[in-house]
C-alpha cells in the first residue's frame, strides 16, 4: 500500500500527490501569456521591466560614450603627432563605444529584474488571486530586488559556464553540435525557468533547499516551462516582455503544483 503523502511544511511546501509533466509546465508558461494579455488593468505593471532597462540602457550608454570619448582622447592624444593621432583616437573611441555599449545593455538587462522585482510581485499576486489562490503577504521592496538580484547571479553563475563549455565543444568538435545545441537550449530553459520562478516562490517564504526539491519533484514541468521560455526569447527583443509573461506563468505552475497536492 502506497505511503500517504507527507503534509506541507516550511521545508516541503508541496508535498504533492502526483508530479506535474512536461507539458503542465508548457500549457503555464503560454497561460501566463494568456493572462497578461487578456488583462489592460496588468499592461502598466508588465511594461516597467522595459521601462526601467530602456531608462538604465540609454543613461549607462551616454555614460560609455562619454567616458569612451575622454579615455580615447586621453590614452592617444599627442599635439606632435598630426592627423594620425586623430585617426587613432577615433578608432579607439569607436571601440570603446562598442564595449561601452555592449556591457551597458548586459548591465541594463540584468538590474531591470530585481529593480522591477515590485511590478514582478505585483502580477505574481494578482495572477494566483485570478486563479483562487490566497493573498500573500507584501515584500519589502529592498528585500525583493536583492533576493531578485541573488537569485539571477545564482542562475547566471551555473548557466554561462556550462554554455560556454557547450559552445567551446562545438566549435572544436562540430559534429558534436547536434548534442550540444539542444543542451545549450535546455541549459538555458532551466535557468529562465529558476530565475523566474523565484517571484512566486519568494512570495511564499519558500527558501532554497525547498525551491531545489520543487524543481526535483516535478523536473519535466520545470524544463516544458523553460522550453517554452527559450523558445520565446528566439524571437529578437523579447526578453524583457519575457519577465511579466514567465513570473505569471511560474505562478500558474506553482499553483498546480499546490492543486496536486490534494
Amino acid at each position: 500500500m502506497p505511503a500517504p503523502p507527507r503534509p506541507a511544511s516550511p521545508s516541503n511546501p508541496f508535498p504533492s500527490k502526483k508530479r506535474l509533466g512536461f507539458f503542465d509546465g508548457v500549457s503555464a508558461f503560454f497561460g501566463g501569456l494568456g493572462f497578461i494579455v487578456s488583462r489592460p488593468s496588468i499592461w502598466g505593471w508588465a511594461l516597467i521591466p522595459t521601462l526601467v532597462a530602456t531608462v538604465l540602457f540609454f543613461g549607462l550608454g551616454a555614460l560609455a560614450l562619454w567616458g569612451g570619448s575622454s579615455l580615447a582622447h586621453h590614452a592617444l592624444w599627442d599635439e606632435g603627432d598630426g592627423k594620425w593621432t586623430t585617426a587613432g583616437i577615433w578608432l579607439l573611441r569607436v571601440l570603446f563605444w562598442i564595449v561601452g555599449i555592449v556591457v551597458s545593455f548586459l548591465v541594463a538587462i540584468s538590474l531591470a529584474q530585481p529593480l522591477s522585482g515590485f511590478a514582478l510581485d505585483v502580477i505574481a499576486r494578482r495572477q494566483e488571486l485570478a486563479l483562487g489562490g490566497r493573498t500573500w503577504p507584501d515584500q519589502p521592496f529592498l528585500a525583493s530586488a536583492l533576493r531578485s538580484l541573488r537569485v539571477t547571479l545564482v542562475a547566471l553563475a551555473w548557466s554561462l559556464p556550462l554554455l560556454a563549455l557547450l559552445t567551446l565543444i562545438t566549435f572544436l568538435v562540430p559534429p558534436a553540435s547536434v548534442v550540444t545545441i539542444p543542451l545549450k537550449f535546455l541549459v538555458t530553459g532551466l535557468a529562465v525557468a529558476y530565475d523566474l520562478l523565484d517571484y512566486p516562490l519568494g512570495l511564499r517564504g519558500v527558501g532554497v533547499r525547498s525551491r531545489l526539491r520543487f524543481i526535483r519533484d516535478h523536473l519535466s514541468a520545470v524544463i516544458g516551462f523553460g522550453v517554452a521560455a527559450a523558445l520565446l526569447l528566439l524571437v529578437p527583443g523579447v526578453g524583457l516582455v519575457l519577465l511579466p509573461i514567465g513570473v505569471a506563468g511560474a505562478t500558474r505552475l506553482l499553483v498546480g503544483a499546490d492543486r496536486a497536492c490534494g
